[in-house]
């Protein structure tokens, strides 16, 4: 199996903020390259947090291995 750079452009909103449990998954996930580059936007009053990222894989697959991983 050929490793590929991260490519699928992501994007995550979180109500209120990432929770601590999937912040760690975020974390894992750069740690074993399957997403880089994240950019993080924060509403200042609301605390709804906006995640960019690029990924290895479909958007649909990172939300299903973060479900997993809880």
């Amino acid at each position: 199996m050929e490793k590929i750079d991260p490519l699928i452009k992501c994007v995550d909103t979180w109500p209120g903020g990432i929770p601590p449990e999937k912040m760690k998954i975020y974390k894992d996930f750069i740690s074993e390259g399957q997403i880089t580059k994240p950019y993080v936007l924060v509403n200042k009053k609301t605390h709804t947090t906006v995640i960019e990222y690029l990924a290895i894989a479909p958007h649909e697959w990172i939300l299903e291995e973060m479900k997993a991983r809880l």
